[in-house]
């Protein structure tokens, strides 16, 4: 797949720290892989969308392509991004 065809990736977040929001901002970097973000606490149509996406106001949400991902961890996020195209497989999933 090539990087037009992948998926892109949106991450609403928030610059205050938070933990799993660090975690996946980390774990994109390791990988290489780039995305845009949104900060809902600075910008209030980005927190409206993240609340029509998920009825919540949970961070990061992760958008990768049309798959939305609250809270997600490593693994649920490498298996999102195995299947918007990112990676050739995950990490510790037998081939």
């Amino acid at each position: 797949m090539t990087a037009a065809q992948r998926a892109p990736i949106l991450i609403f977040a928030r610059e205050r720290y938070c933990p799993d929001v660090a975690r996946t901002r980390r774990r994109l970097k390791e990988l290489g892989i780039p995305w845009s973000e949104r900060d809902v606490e600075a910008d209030e149509t980005a927190a409206a969308e993240m609340r029509k996406l998920t009825g919540r106001g949970s961070v990061p949400t992760v958008l990768i392509g049309d798959r939305v991902l609250v809270e997600p961890s490593n693994r649920e996020l490498d298996v999102a991004l195995e299947a918007g195209g990112y990676m050739t497989s995950v990490p510790g999933r037998p081939s």
